[in-house]
């Protein structure tokens, strides 16, 4: 299947400011339309009522005896995003995915680090969070430069990428905050290879 536009669902779950999400939203359409070449569209809601919606935290999702938010129920979060955006699509084939955006501590059980975020690859939701990218400066703008990042990084896993290890790869693993400040904005051009050869 050829697709010449890449559709991202972008649903905020949290308390974040309204120009945080607008700058974030029209950035991350630029970066993806400079990065792959094609014609990409990122937006928030799936109606023409012209407010960004900011979903509540899905309850299930805390686990008390951890102190953080389990990535599975944010996945089902996603997913039923998801669905409700492909009913705006119809039968048309389109090339739909999903990025929860959260403000709070996420973890994935058996993985013990800081997570920045999580995506399956070739699926349909990634997952970033800004929890962890603040520094004590609380910088909004190194926030939103970071989250970039690992939102580029997130959406290549569900576009089919797995990690690289090219330096400044938007697809290099993050272990600290450091890790994400050294990548690019972009993908390498082994991993744009990779890209056109199942996606353009």
């Amino acid at each position: 299947m050829v697709y010449n536009k890449l559709y991202i669902r972008i649903a905020a779950a949290g308390n974040f400011d309204e120009k945080f999400l607008i700058d974030f939203q029209k950035e991350l359409q630029g970066l993806l339309w400079d990065t792959l070449g094609i014609n990409a569209s990122c937006y928030y809601n799936v109606s023409n009522s012209g407010g960004i919606p900011i979903y509540k935290i899905p309850p299930t999702a805390y686990t008390p005896h951890v102190g953080k938010y389990n990535t599975q129920s944010l996945f089902v979060f996603g997913k039923q995003r998801r669905e409700e955006s492909l009913k705006k699509f119809g039968k048309a084939e389109v090339l739909l995915k999903v990025l929860v955006l959260v403000d709070f501590e996420i973890y994935r059980s058996g993985f013990a680090g800081t997570l920045f975020g999580e995506a399956e690859v070739g699926g349909e939701v990634a997952i970033v969070t800004t929890a962890p990218l603040e520094n004590h400066f609380k910088s909004s703008f190194l926030i939103k430069e970071r989250a970039l990042k690992e939102a580029l990084h997130e959406l290549g896993h569900t576009l089919g990428l797995d990690h690289c290890k090219i330096p400044g790869c938007a697809m290099n693993i993050s272990k600290d905050i450091y890790d994400i400040d050294e990548k690019k904005k972009t993908y390498c051009k082994e991993c744009l290879n990779k890209l056109f050869g199942g996606y353009t």
